[in-house]
């Protein structure tokens, strides 16, 4: 179990009573969360709970209707993504959105595309490939030939060499083997143990939880169970919670 690093952490990323829409449905109802700095925060939730919405409001994506969002201590509602993501923040998407005809290392590269100090880009990416050492091994393979475990590598690795202060990761497990789940997640805490904090939206509450510091319930757009990780694990009402429905994810 991830411990917590922090007494009244500074708050690295707010969210503030999110109403959301698409049309006439409601997404979010007053949802408000907070990333720590040096925190994993996992947002858990069903199918339909509002989950991969909420990742969109935070990069930019999707434009709440009415609340705020914070991010060291500046708003960034409204913001178009590319510059959320010069503001500090990197994003490891759902179904990965590799380059498959570009090598890893080209993909890698493509993380730092916003980022002009070339020296420092070569330095990250030898840090990148010794925390990822499998990828090293596969640098000049083409993305398209990679298993489901290794292009998750690829996102992850890529997202660090934009020198994010927050990584977000929208369903980190999603479709990889049992082996290929248990190394992302440690690979998770790694990036984490060196110092950037994670926002995670994840669908398997018990192994998320077991790597995060805190984490909040997400059923039909409301936060429905919030708190440290170890007592949402402990909470028999988790599971109800966490098998709620909704309207749009």
């Amino acid at each position: 179990m991830q411990s917590s690093p922090s007494l009244a952490a500074p708050i690295l990323l707010a969210l503030d009573c999110i109403n959301t829409f698409y049309g006439s449905i409601q997404v979010h109802f007053d949802l408000s969360l907070q990333v720590p700095q040096g925190e994993i925060v996992c947002l858990l939730g069903g199918n339909a709970s509002g989950k991969s919405t909420t990742m969109k409001i935070i990069l930019g994506l999707v434009q709440p209707k009415s609340g705020t969002v914070t991010f060291r201590g500046a708003g960034i509602t409204g913001l178009g993504t590319p510059k959320i993501i010069r503001q500090g923040i990197g994003s490891v998407p759902e179904a990965r959105r590799l380059f498959g005809g570009m090598t890893v290392r080209e993909n890698l590269l493509m993380g730092a595309y916003l980022r002009s100090d070339r020296n420092a880009i070569v330095a990250d990416l030898e840090q990148t490939l010794d925390l990822f050492p499998r990828l090293r091994q596969r640098l000049y393979q083409r993305a398209s030939t990679l298993s489901g475990g290794e292009q998750q590598m690829v996102a992850m690795a890529r997202a660090l060499m934009g020198r994010p202060n927050l990584i977000c990761m929208d369903e980190p497990t999603m479709g990889l083997s049992p082996l290929y789940v248990d190394r992302v997640l440690e690979l998770v805490r790694d990036i984490n143990r060196a110092g950037t904090s994670i926002f995670m939206v994840e669908q398997n509450a018990s192994l998320a939880l077991q790597i995060a510091h805190t984490g909040y319930v997400l059923q039909t757009g409301r936060i429905v169970l919030a708190g440290s990780a170890q007592d949402l694990l402990n909470d028999p009402r988790i599971r109800d919670a966490y098998l709620g429905g909704g309207q749009a994810a």
